[in-house]
């Protein structure tokens, strides 16, 4: 698409029946947008002009089954393919989604006043992917109850959440596994127990001997957004019935692997896309995430920093360098 998406005046957005008009306090920049706008994504090119942001926190301006003042996160399966996002002052999504257009589905639902604008903004897209992400490794056979899991890409947003649910749903030993030294010391402080430093010297073979040392000689569960090299290493790395999860390419589209994990451990490879979850799959996955936070006594924490909407290039910019720092646009 060229240029960077900028600030510009629209004229308010209006209502249809069965939606509500939602007036957006925060909304929060998430790196896939940047595949959307570049016309990478697997659902093709966007159709511009487009209000680009997945997520959002604000009140009800309007609404049929909502009623004003209701204080709602409002969501977008991928802004850019016949809706606006979020990233603006109002935005229109219906309060019971129509899933017949996976691309253009969007939801709106009521959340409590346990977390601020700014957080709960900043605590959606990852904390149900990572949530989606551990689950499916469940459904594929692999308990979490005194696991050794391996996160790689922990330094993201995505990442960062998982090591964290991950030893709220029971894991004993969690290695998280980036290239930014700094945030790998921030999965240290959320609660992993060991780190791998990423880096591209670093063959499959040496990766999975340090994936493998950092796990105690034992790895159970691997989610990896990375694929490439590093599917490789983590999945040579788990041990008897050891589960990866691939949820990313950002290291590359494809990977080599090798068939004798497959075999002699079985070992089982599944993926996950969010954007194949239902809205309410997706709702109902961040709440169940945030149950598990409030009873473990720990809430969810990400590093967030506040914009302004007309910082909005800037913000672009910075977006795929942002690590497990979320940006998020205050309208």
């Amino acid at each position: 698409m060229g240029r960077p998406p900028a600030a510009t005046e629209l004229p308010e957005p209006k209502r249809g029946p069965g939606e509500a008009l939602v007036r957006v306090h925060a909304a929060a920049l998430n790196p896939v947008e940047l595949h959307i706008w570049n016309g990478h994504f697997f659902d093709g090119p966007p159709r511009p002009p487009y209000v680009i942001g997945l997520e959002g926190v604000g009140v009800v301006e309007e609404g049929e089954r909502l009623s004003p003042g209701t204080r709602v996160r409002v969501e977008f399966v991928h802004p850019g393919y016949g809706r606006d996002g979020a990233i603006a002052e109002y935005a229109v999504a219906p309060e019971e989604p129509d899933a017949s257009d996976r691309a253009s589905q969007a939801s709106v639902a009521p959340i409590g006043d346990e977390l601020d604008d700014t957080a709960a903004a900043a605590l959606g897209v990852p904390v149900f992917t990572a949530l989606m992400c551990l689950e499916r490794a469940q459904r594929a056979g692999a308990s979490l109850d005194g696991a050794h899991v391996l996160v790689t890409g922990a330094t993201g947003a995505v990442g960062l959440v998982a090591v964290q649910l991950a030893k709220l749903m029971g894991a004993a030993r969690v290695v998280a596994a980036g290239r930014n030294r700094e945030r790998l010391d921030r999965a240290l402080s959320l609660g992993a127990d060991a780190t791998v430093r990423l880096g591209d010297a670093v063959g499959a073979e040496e990766l999975r001997e340090r994936f493998s040392d950092a796990a105690s000689g034992r790895l159970d569960v691997a989610l990896d957004p990375l694929w490439g090299a590093p599917a490789r290493a983590a999945i040579d790395a788990l041990t008897r019935d050891g589960v990866y999860v691939s949820f990313g390419q950002a290291a590359s589209p494809l990977a080599e692997l090798s068939g004798i994990p497959l075999r002699n451990r079985r070992v089982a490879v599944v993926g996950h896309s969010g954007a194949w979850a239902t809205p309410h799959e997706r709702q109902e996955a961040l709440a169940r995430a945030h149950e598990l936070a409030r009873d473990g006594g720990t809430p969810l924490e990400l590093d967030t920093e506040e914009l302004a909407l007309d910082e909005i290039g800037n913000a672009w910019e910075r977006l795929s360098r942002s690590a497990g720092r979320r940006l998020v646009v205050r309208p």
